[in-house]
């Protein structure tokens, strides 16, 4: 038998020489620390399961590193090397520890694991222990030859140490024996599990576990009661994960007392009998009837019964999560306690450029722990959970893009993190009739895990098709396990409560004030919407809808040779001057804006979650509920005195769409929306909305998306081929997506799916390529980003655009500006420095554009030209 003072000789932790600091900290103590982790997340209930499984947890995460005790791990610091039990250090071909440990636990340790999982053989053992193992954000491999017991990096000694680490934990925990667990079930916890070993060991090799010398510890279960669990409660503490405790429900008005009376969906949110053990609800209702409100409050009564822990909602884009963040921080309180302390996360890409977000975010000390300045605020987020996208799932309350939330579901890097994070709230789903096919299969599958692990939802839309409502039930009931109801109500506004096979349509009236009729005019091309736009009243507040970027440029370029001023809004300028340009159109042309005259011209970036509102609105033609979306920015809020205009009116660039066009009917007047948008969707939704001359909503809202997404309507023998390409890309792309999803039934294993980094699993399909762009600028002699920001990685991340990677194959350095150049990259991280798809652009300045020299996929030399203004383009 090992002597502890042996296996204390194992280094888990190591850095270089340090004058009073312990060199490394031994990995069985690290073991113990991560277990001690595991131990308090059990008792604050942030595991998530209630399964027996639970009572050996500790014991079980405590494994998790079993594969640092071996030669392929232990000869990464050579000053380390446990000479005692390897003798002569030597290197060894290894693969990674946790594919060692995985190894080791399936053949060494059988031991020490028979008693405790003698009811759980063979393949239901094995997803168990790949859990524990595979905290590093994927799966271990597997052995090539699942029979050899000493694989490469493994020797006898190893299997030997192994059995003693194994056994020493035990004496710690003397973990009961675990019940019978059958395959299928072993492989639905091994998800759990390895988020909660992942979660685990991320906090216990955080700062709050010092390094600890071998000779200081001489029993480890003492370490592990006194010192490590007394640490693990401070570090799940300051990470902000602690659970808040609920605020019992009182009402809509308990949430938003400003609200004195309910429109009718959110009285059905209040009031609404809910079935026993986890709902959907799809709430279809106007643009500004407070379907958010209603989300919430009923999610708050899920949250006080004790159905979940918090709420994620999520949102098409970076935009509109930035705005519901900003309406989240005045109300998400609500949902717990008066003295508790929930966290409020903001959860996408570029999350910490957001001043709304980066101001709730808690100060900590030097030791991790919250300092003495961190005061409850009316918001707030521990730093730790906003450190990336992946963390803020983990807040009580978390807003983000929707690709924050389908990660979850992708062979990503710590895609069970976001497991972990989502498994105990209620996910609300802003939009969701604006995804495509692929996006659409993820978010079925997202909708079976989560029912299928207890969760509930709640998806909003304007509107929905019948057959797209149909599919989120049937997701949802397939997750519960159950057949689903049949979807048969096409009334409107409609709130729909699922729950396994029960299935209520409930309908409902509008809010009073926001039933309406906006006329539907049609105009011929873009010459006749910039007519149109100066002919307006002056005073009046007016957006341009385009639905590319180059068009929306085109069209503010149009405007302004008329003399009229405008504001462009679009994705493709650099981000600081996006958020920028963002809260100047809230500001002015939000609810509470007063001083509204004026033109934006803009992409689809403001049709979605953002609290607009125009006395008239010029767009592009775009398939039927997209129009619908924005005829919801007309007229949205009572203003005081009289609009400038005699009625709502939307009008819509678009060609006649006369019963047999021409296959190049769309394209020969708008070619970029014809690149973006089916054409036969395109004619079908003109076809009905300029037949209707209006949209009455409520009144035919239902009517015309049905009339424009009918697949078996006939089309012009013009436009069949591309109803059958669309149709076709739809299929292809719905099956790409199915093969991307992970593979849940597979468990928690390599199968399971193509795994890699979290930056390049892909959450859209995108139809080309796209490449970063780093804009910067000459100052003094150095290449600086573009954006001013006290962090260099604030500024070059503020610094950033993305466009479409044919349009820049490379990009020329300034002659003079080479080493100026490297110096830059140099300050960049690894990733970054070595991503192909990140390009630095050297800008400078002619006349009122910042201009770059550039060459296309074709070797076309051209240019790059860039004005805070009027954004990026290539030419």
């Amino acid at each position: 038998m090992m002597e502890l003072s042996d296996l204390l000789a194992f280094w888990g932790k190591a850095r270089p020489a340090h004058t009073e600091d312990p060199l490394y900290h031994p990995a069985l103590l690290h073991c113990l620390d991560v277990a001690a982790v595991a131990s308090v997340m059990a008792e604050e209930d942030l595991t998530g399961e209630s399964n027996a499984l639970s009572l050996a947890l500790p014991f079980l995460v405590a494994l998790h590193d079993i594969g640092k005790f071996t030669r392929g791990f232990q000869q990464q610091c050579e000053a380390h090397w446990p000479i005692r039990t390897f003798g002569p250090f030597r290197l060894t071909a290894a693969p990674r520890h946790d594919t060692l440990g995985y190894w080791l636990l399936r053949h060494h340790c059988g031991k020490v694991l028979e008693p405790l999982m003698a009811g759980t053989a063979g393949p239901a053992r094995d997803a168990v222990l790949r859990a524990i193992a595979g905290h590093h954000g994927r799966p271990p491999l597997e052995a090539h030859d699942p029979n050899d017991h000493h694989p490469p990096g493994i020797c006898r000694q190893s299997s030997v140490v192994a059995g003693a680490v194994a056994a020493a934990l035990a004496e710690v925990f003397r973990p009961e024996p675990l019940p019978v667990i059958g395959v299928k079930e072993a492989r639905r916890l091994s998800w759990r599990l390895a988020g909660i070993t992942t979660l685990a060991d991320w906090l216990g090799s955080g700062p709050h576990f010092a390094y600890v010398e071998a000779r200081s510890v001489a029993d480890l279960s003492a370490y592990f009661h006194t010192h490590a669990l007394r640490h693990a409660r401070r570090a799940v503490d300051a990470a902000g994960l602690r659970p808040a405790a609920p605020r019992p429900f009182a009402g809509l008005r308990g949430l938003f007392p400003a609200i004195e009376q309910p429109s009718p969906g959110q009285e059905w949110a209040e009031k609404v009998a809910l079935p026993d053990g986890p709902v959907l609800a799809l709430i279809e209702d106007v643009t500004g009837s407070g379907k958010t409100e209603a989300a919430l409050t009923l999610a708050h009564r899920l949250i006080a019964d004790g159905r979940a822990g918090g709420v994620f909602v999520a949102l098409p884009t970076m935009a509109t999560a930035g705005a519901m963040f900003a309406r989240m921080r005045d109300s998400y309180r609500g949902l717990f306690a008066k003295d508790s302390t929930p966290s409020l996360a903001l959860a996408h890409g570029r999350a910490r450029l957001d001043a709304r977000f980066t101001d709730t975010i808690l100060p900590m000390g030097e030791d991790g722990d919250l300092s003495d300045e961190a005061v409850s605020g009316t918001s707030q987020c521990a730093a730790w959970l906003a450190d990336g996208g992946r963390r803020a799932l983990l807040a009580q309350v978390g807003v983000g893009t929707i690709d924050q939330a389908l990660l979850a579901v992708l062979p990503a890097r710590h895609a069970v993190l976001r497991q972990l994070g989502l498994a105990s709230k209620v996910l609300i789903i802003d939009e969701v009739h604006a995804y495509d096919a692929y996006m659409r299969t993820e978010l079925f599958t997202l909708l079976r895990q989560h029912a299928a692990g207890g969760g509930s939802a709640i998806l909003l839309s304007a509107t929905l098709t019948r057959d797209l409502r149909r599919r989120f039930v049937a997701a949802f009931a397939e997750g519960r396990g159950a057949a689903a109801a049949s979807v048969t109500c096409d009334a409107y506004p409609l709130m729909t409560l699922a729950s396994g096979a029960a299935l209520a349509e409930t309908p409902r009236d509008m809010r009073p004030g926001l039933a309406r009729r906006v006329v539907v005019r049609r105009l011929a091309d873009a010459e006749a919407a910039v007519a149109a736009i100066a002919a307006a009243p002056k005073g009046a507040a007016v957006a341009w809808i385009r639905n590319t970027v180059n068009d929306a440029i085109a069209g503010h370029a149009a405007l302004g040779a008329m003399g009229i001023a405008a504001e462009l809004f679009h994705a493709r300028f650099a981000m600081g001057d996006r958020l920028r340009i963002e809260q100047s159109v809230l500001a002015h042309y939000g609810k509470e804006s007063v001083a509204r005259a004026g033109v934006v011209v803009a992409t689809q970036v403001i049709e979605q979650s953002l609290d607009l509102d125009f006395d008239l609105i010029v767009t592009d033609v775009a398939p039927a509920d997209l129009l619908v979306q924005r005829a919801g920015r007309l007229w949205r809020h009572r203003r005081p005195g009289e609009r400038l205009l005699p009625t709502a009116e939307l009008l819509v660039v678009c060609p006649n769409p006369i019963d047999d066009p021409a296959e190049d009917w769309l394209k020969s007047v708008l070619p970029g929306t014809a690149a973006i948008y089916p054409t036969p969707l395109i004619w079908r939704s003109a076809q009905a909305v300029f037949a209707a001359g209006e949209i009455d909503t409520p009144g035919n809202v239902r009517a015309l998306v049905e009339a424009a997404y009918n697949a078996e309507a006939p089309v012009p023998a013009a436009l069949e081929r591309a109803e059958n390409r669309d149709r076709g890309e739809n299929s292809a792309a719905s099956s790409i997506a199915r093969m991307n999803v992970l593979a849940f039934g597979d468990g928690y294993s390599a199968k399971a799916g193509a795994w890699d980094s979290d930056t390049r699993t892909p959450t859209r399909l995108e139809d080309e390529p796209q490449v970063t762009l780093r804009l910067a600028r000459v100052a003094d002699g150095r290449v600086v980003p573009w954006a001013n920001d006290a962090a260099p990685e604030h500024a070059w991340a503020l610094s950033e655009v993305r466009v479409a990677a044919r349009l820049v194959a490379d990009v020329s350095v300034p002659a003079g500006l080479s080493a100026a150049v490297a110096a830059a990259r140099a300050g960049w991280g690894r990733w970054e420095r070595e991503a192909a798809e990140i390009k630095l652009v050297v800008l400078w300045q002619e006349s009122d554009r910042w201009v770059a020299s550039r060459i296309d996929k074709s070797n076309i030399v051209g240019s790059i030209k860039y004005n805070d203004s009027i954004g990026l383009e290539c030419q």
